[in-house]
């Protein structure tokens, strides 16, 4: 993932691609065991809704995923909220997408630690074969 992130920009600071990357992987398996996660994650989401977990849904995930990345102050990068298939109460999902500082969302990268139970999906925006993603806000840096 440090290489994809490093090649958002040629602006972007290798040192921090590292960082960040290395972060997100340790934090979405923090969150995994923190959530105390089952798969398949429509199965977690059963369970956090009828109130047998209290965490673990993906918007969960993502704004959990931004406080540690904020946390990090660094300086390469913007933080947005993609969601997909927004009003699709079976469907709609939120992530976690990162940019180099002052790019588009669109030319950011997912970063998805739901999908896969705990296990950290990375993509392009553009190049996330599953959903299709709009920036939901403004940049939460």
């Amino acid at each position: 993932m440090a290489i994809l992130l490093s090649s958002l920009n040629n602006k972007v600071n290798k040192k921090e691609a590292k960082i960040l990357s290395n972060e997100m992987f340790k934090q979405s398996q923090f969150l995994k065991e923190s959530y105390d996660l089952v798969s398949p994650p429509l199965f977690q989401n059963f369970l956090v809704n009828i109130g047998l977990k209290d965490k673990g849904l993906c918007w969960q995930f993502a704004y959990d995923m931004l406080k540690h990345a904020k946390s990090l102050d660094l300086k390469s990068f913007d933080y947005y909220i993609g969601g997909a298939n927004i009003g699709d109460y079976w469907r709609e999902h939120t992530t976690l997408v990162v940019t180099c500082k002052d790019c588009n969302f669109s030319d950011g990268i997912v970063l998805d630690p739901w999908r896969n139970s705990g296990e950290l999906f990375y993509s392009k925006v553009k190049k996330d074969t599953q959903y299709v993603w709009s920036q939901r806000g403004e940049k939460r840096n």
